[in-house]
């Protein structure tokens, strides 16, 4: 069933962008509006029990929709097959893991901090059981490139906060407004990939598909948990030694990071995966990686340098003043996801698109060994020199990213380096324009005044110098056609 698709990859960058795009132009007036009715610990209790829905979700999936999106087909019968072993693998699982949860709540509470939370967390992780309704079809729009159809599913859902969440905020004044929203969330995603998706599960089951996904899952489901850890074990140490208002200060000043990075990396994370799935044994696979990824670092750089010079601005404007703590915490780890992305988020994606998660899980276990006894070590100390020493561990993922990218990946690190030249050197000019132009001011609109200038600024930059460049690599890209399997 091999077909080949042109342009498939510019196309798909569009949706995929445009989606995350138009979702994170929406959701930050939605974090604007509960930010403002809601208190600090009300965020925190909300990311504690995310914490322990995301790390189940990782288990009920088994990295089965990734196998989806990653694994070679002879026809549409065997992609069917798995795709109905990966659906009610993940839907059984998911009910058997809330009865579980559901029934050790006080325990599990106690463990994250507080045996009031047993309640909240029985309910929040019911969205545990909607996840498993949306993670096959999900994976067969990405596997087929459907980002069209995913954009309209990005956006619906992202309305939810505003149509649902918000108005809960006002009249319940808790964080049950933020838990109800969720799963309103997650069942209205549930709803339009129904809609949309022309793949229905069927009442068969076949154990020897599972055993060969599994093959593949085993290594996939590890590789999962440790990413898991990478962004939660910070919140789970926290947890232990501070209050629910540090949890919920911490957690949702980077969640806020992670969801502004996602603007650009969310939307191209799916796309990657999927291209370079199909082109495991492509020789010109590394340079369309590199091509990508350049693209991205010329939109990234800027907006992370800006974000960190404007930390105080974008917290006032997304948080209000009692949140102005986390102006620092927003400005350390946007340094911080700037680089990760680079080093770790897209080279991750290459590790699981030629089969090899077992490396991936590798490099991430090494850098948990080093991460989690530093962090400890650092939250005995106090909680910015934990925020600070959490962010400077990015320099030991760049040291293994060097390793096993030489190692496992093969990759002569020279051209890597070499591209991030230009990138880097529109970042040093823009880190330059924020020193001459921002000040340090609370009058709003000369802080925002000062932002325009240096991001038309930044364009112009681009423009006058930089745009052959980005052509040669948007046009690398648009004549590189995939083959369907």
């Amino acid at each position: 069933m091999e077909k080949v698709k042109d342009k498939v990859i510019q196309k798909s960058i569009c949706w995929s962008g445009l989606g995350e795009i138009g979702a994170k132009l929406i959701m930050p007036v939605s974090v604007m509006i509960l930010a403002r009715i809601l208190k600090p610990e009300d965020f925190g209790i909300l990311a504690i029990c995310n914490m322990l829905i995301f790390f189940a979700d990782i288990i009920t999936d088994a990295g089965f929709g990734k196998y989806i999106v990653q694994a070679d087909f002879a026809d549409e019968k065997e992609q069917d097959s798995a795709a109905n072993v990966a659906f009610w693998s993940h839907a059984i699982l998911s009910l058997l893991i809330w009865v579980g949860i559901a029934a050790n709540r006080t325990m599990i509470a106690e463990l994250l901090g507080s045996e009031e939370y047993a309640e909240v967390i029985t309910v929040a992780s019911f969205q545990l059981i909607i996840m498993s309704l949306i993670s096959t079809q999900m994976g067969i729009l990405r596997r087929q490139f459907e980002f069209k159809k995913l954009f309209v599913v990005r956006i619906c859902t992202v309305l939810v906060p505003l149509v649902i969440t918000v108005p809960l905020a006002f009249w319940l004044r808790s964080y049950w407004a933020l838990v109800i929203g969720n799963i309103c969330g997650y069942s209205v995603s549930a709803f339009i990939l129904f809609l949309l998706s022309t793949w229905r599960p069927k009442l068969s089951y076949s154990w020897c598909v599972l055993k060969k996904m599994f093959s593949f899952s085993f290594w996939s489901l590890c590789e999962g948990l440790a990413h898991w850890m990478i962004f939660w074990v910070d919140t789970f140490i926290i947890t232990q030694a501070y209050s629910s208002y540090y949890v919920g200060l911490y957690k949702n000043s980077t969640a806020m990071v992670i969801s502004i990075v996602g603007m650009i990396t969310a939307s191209m994370s799916p796309v990657l995966l999927a291209v370079l799935s199909r082109m495991k044994s492509d020789k010109d696979m590394y340079s369309t990686f590199l091509h990508i990824e350049k693209l991205v670092m010329y939109v990234l750089f800027p907006i992370c340098i800006m974000m960190f010079f404007y930390r105080d601005l974008i917290t006032i404007i997304l948080f209000g003043e009692n949140w102005m703590e986390a102006a620092n915490i927003i400005g350390a780890w946007i340094l911080m996801m700037m680089i990760s992305v680079v080093i770790y988020s897209f080279p991750a994606e290459v590790f699981k698109s030629q089969g090899m998660p077992k490396y991936l899980f590798f490099y991430q276990l090494i850098y948990l060994l080093c991460l989690i006894p530093i962090c400890i070590y650092a939250s005995r100390i106090g909680f910015w020199e934990f925020v600070y020493t959490r962010v400077a561990c990015i320099s030991i993922q760049f040291l293994l990213f060097i390793l096993f990218s030489k190692k496992i990946l093969h990759w002569n690190v020279k051209p890597f380096l070499f591209n991030l030249i230009y990138p880097a050197l529109l970042a040093l000019f823009v880190m330059l324009l924020c020193v001459l132009i921002y000040r340090d001011s609370y009058n709003l609109v000369e802080c925002i005044l000062s932002g325009i200038v240096v991001f038309l600024l930044t364009l112009g930059i681009m423009y006058l110098f930089l745009r052959k460049d980005i052509r040669i690599s948007l046009d690398k890209i648009g004549k590189k056609k995939i083959v369907m399997r």
